[in-house]
């Protein structure tokens, strides 16, 4: 379905689980896109990066970009299908992945998948860390998932950002309140790009969400 890279913790023991993030990239990134934000983190987590399957050379997406307007809705849908079955899919198959704490990254085009997850399919989910990316009027239409009330949610968007303005990471950031109680808003002095202090919040957000914090 999806080309992807595995990074598992080198040192880890026989039968050791740990959290895992699927690591989902912008437009015409790739599956290091996002992995390289989180290589600090590869001694402690199962890192999944995925390739888009659109090519757009010299990278990919996970979606068509419309030439204007927000993007077709029903092809969203399609892609949040095929990528669910995907990650629920090596959840199953990698053994070093705990299925109680599994979450997603995702920057920009990987963001709205990761809304869309989120909304669709949360119930799977530990969290996810929506970084730097649009809202889209399609999510009003969908149902209140329920089973977001305990999830933990990271926002993650710079206030010089003229690709989504940071007016979208304030509607995504409302939407989710509708739903979850664990919902943080983190907004940095950068342009569509995360800078030293967003990945080493992201960092501690991690850690404290799946319980490493307080182990260190």
């Amino acid at each position: 379905m999806y080309a992807y890279d595995i990074y598992e913790p080198i040192d880890r023991k026989e039968g050791e689980q740990f959290p895992a993030i699927f690591a989902l990239h912008g437009f015409a990134g790739d599956e290091t896109s996002v992995a390289g934000i989180l290589e600090v983190m590869m001694d402690r987590y199962v890192i999944i990066a995925l390739r888009g399957d659109i090519d757009y050379g010299p990278g990919y997406a996970f979606f068509h970009m419309a030439a204007e307007g927000e993007p077709d809705e029903k092809e969203i849908e399609r892609k949040t299908a095929k990528l669910f079955r995907f990650i629920e899919s090596v959840t199953k198959e990698y053994e070093t992945i705990d299925p109680k704490q599994v979450f997603l990254a995702g920057f920009d085009q990987g963001g709205v998948m990761s809304v869309n997850l989120m909304l669709e399919r949360g119930g799977f989910f530990k969290g996810a860390a929506i970084l730097s990316t649009r809202y889209l009027n399609s999510y009003e239409k969908k149902p209140k998932n329920l089973l977001l009330k305990d999830k933990r949610i990271f926002i993650g968007h710079g206030v010089e950002d003229h690709v989504f303005l940071i007016e979208e990471a304030e509607k995504t950031t409302r939407l989710f309140r509708t739903m979850c109680d664990y919902v943080e808003l983190h907004t940095y002095f950068t342009s569509h790009d995360l800078n030293a202090q967003e990945e080493e919040e992201l960092e501690l957000w991690f850690d404290k969400h799946t319980g490493l914090l307080t182990r260190s």
